[in-house]
């Protein structure tokens, strides 16, 4: 969430998808005043966000490796597991592997500005300008950017932007 926001598509993601975020994530960016929190604060008053609670019960009730991670990350995983969203967002390295090795669909900003781009949103300079701001911004190692730059369109489907089918849950 922080990372779209650094550049500049909050607004790009709501008009695209359904945004979903667990409460402990928007509480994380807008109690510390993190890039982001005013547009989605905005976004959620506009009811283009929509922050849901995880119930505590959901939070004890999981397996050890999901306990590892950051609240946040673990709690937009708990939420995926609930019925909320299509998919995660993630950049966090760990939620990711756990999302490959649980079978958690995800993408990272780095696919989702290519989603974006090939779905016709993104213009081709955009879409270059941003992806090298995602990479300066961003902690991803080189397996992650060669993937983004050559994965299958094929393996993207499911991720495609569809307003009223689709629903991301951003971390």
């Amino acid at each position: 969430a922080i990372l779209m926001a650094k550049v500049g598509y909050s607004e790009m993601l709501a008009e695209s998808y359904s945004v979903l975020m667990s409460d402990s994530v928007f509480a994380e960016i807008t109690r510390k005043n993190l890039p982001g929190s005013a547009e989605y604060r905005k976004l959620l008053e506009e009811r283009r966000l929509q922050v849901i609670p995880v119930p505590g019960a959901s939070r004890s009730a999981t397996d050890a490796a999901l306990q590892k991670l950051d609240r946040g990350e673990r709690d937009t995983i708990l939420l995926f597991y609930g019925g909320h969203g299509d998919f995660v967002v993630t950049d966090d390295g760990a939620a990711a592997r756990f999302c490959l090795s649980s079978r958690v669909p995800f993408v990272n900003s780095l696919l989702l500005l290519r989603l974006l781009h090939h779905s016709g949103i993104l213009g081709v300079r955009s879409y270059e300008a941003s992806f090298r701001s995602l990479l300066e911004l961003g902690r991803y190692s080189k397996k992650v950017i060669e993937y983004a730059r050559s994965c299958p369109d094929s393996e993207l489907l499911l991720f495609l932007p569809h307003k009223s089918v689709s629903s991301l849950l951003v971390s």
